[in-house]
């Protein structure tokens, strides 16, 4: 079978994921479930051959080299495709995320209005954390999108690789790719900050120098996005100052007051109506509270802050409670995902936990 004809049938059933490994038949992965196609065995041949046929020439050492290797695809002008060539077994493996070429609006995703208001920031951190498959890259994607279309600014993206391809609105752009155009994560930071940049964004912050320079742009005027691998906001926080020594520790907690200006994390859950999932988001807007917490080391305190919602925060529970008052998600669905079901509960009946305000409702 011919790789395009699977990639194209990916798109046309609105799969986010495809999957081909040499003894199984080719797997999409739609609204979250594994579906295997109704087509014969892969054998290793037929994958050799669909590697063969996206993997761009200059990655073919590097393949062999590290038995793996990430790169982006385009597929005519519709769908670009996230793709990963490795090895298992000795034979050559394929998955391929998917990446529509239009790239959905704030709107269209049905975000909380206040990820418009984080999207035009001027300075600091924003953070969008999630596990992998969670959404975490069209969510960057669209708020560097209402920006483009919003405020005149130089904006430079490192990435690997790059996914959504922006088209220059009122925004001046430059997307660059590791391997491709720079050697890595930290590199690419420390050559955008001498791009006369307003905004940057990082793929993932992968390791200390990234996260170190990512604060010191943020502290410098700079508006900048990145992602890490974290399930809420308060292990995003512990997260980051994990990463520094204990000496320095102190020092990055207040700089993370100071230039840490919000974290989003989401989880992606089924509509209500079957037809694909939306973002549950978990919001903390780095109010001085907020701030003050972080400074303190009392960081487990900021939980209760979010509570109150001031600001446009939420933790989860409320956020699957929003939803399902909405009609946009099932309670049972709910159920899977909250962290604290009779808190999640009371937020459904609008009644607040001592301290709150409100539950979902407010006063």
């Amino acid at each position: 079978m011919h790789i395009e004809k699977i990639l194209e049938g990916a798109f046309r059933v609105g799969a986010s994921d495809v999957h081909m490994i040499p003894g199984e038949k080719p797997v999409f992965r739609v609204h979250g479930d594994l579906r295997r196609l109704n087509e014969q065995t892969l054998t290793v041949e037929e994958v050799q051959e669909a590697v063969n046929h996206i993997l761009p020439s200059h990655l073919r050492p590097a393949l062999e080299e590290f038995r793996g290797v990430d790169f982006s695809y385009q597929l005519g002008d519709r769908i670009r495709f996230r793709c990963v060539a490795f090895y298992e077994k000795e034979v050559l493996g394929l998955a391929l995320r998917v990446i529509p070429v239009k790239i959905p609006t704030i709107d269209e995703l049905e975000f909380p209005p206040v990820i418009k208001d984080i999207a035009l920031y001027e300075r600091g951190m924003v953070l969008v954390t999630g596990i992998t498959g969670s959404g975490k890259s069209t969510t960057l994607a669209s708020m560097i999108d209402h920006l483009n279309k919003t405020e005149a600014c130089r904006v430079i993206t490192i990435e690997d690789p790059i996914e959504y391809v922006y088209t220059p609105a009122k925004c001046v752009i430059s997307q660059r790719e590791v391997g491709k155009d720079i050697p890595d994560f930290s590199g690419g930071l420390r050559q955008a900050l001498r791009m006369d940049p307003d905004v940057i964004l990082i793929g993932e912050m992968r390791d200390v120098e990234t996260i170190r320079t990512s604060i010191k742009a943020a502290e410098t005027g700079h508006l900048v996005f990145s992602t890490l691998h974290t399930t809420n906001a308060i292990h995003t926080v512990q997260r980051i100052i994990s990463h520094f020594p204990d000496a320095e520790q102190d020092l990055i907690r207040e700089q993370l007051s100071l230039n840490l200006r919000a974290s989003i994390t989401q989880r992606l859950v089924r509509r209500a109506d079957g037809k694909g999932r939306i973002a549950a988001m978990e919001i903390l807007v780095v109010n001085q509270v907020a701030a003050k917490l972080i400074r303190e080391n009392r960081i487990a305190d900021v939980l209760s802050c979010m509570k109150g919602r001031d600001e446009g925060m939420q933790i989860f529970d409320q956020a699957l409670a929003d939803l399902v008052r909405a009609n946009k998600m099932t309670l049972d669905e709910g159920k899977r995902h909250c962290d604290d079901f009779y808190a999640y509960r009371r937020y459904i009946q609008g009644v607040a936990s001592s301290g709150e305000k409100g539950g979902i409702f407010g006063t």
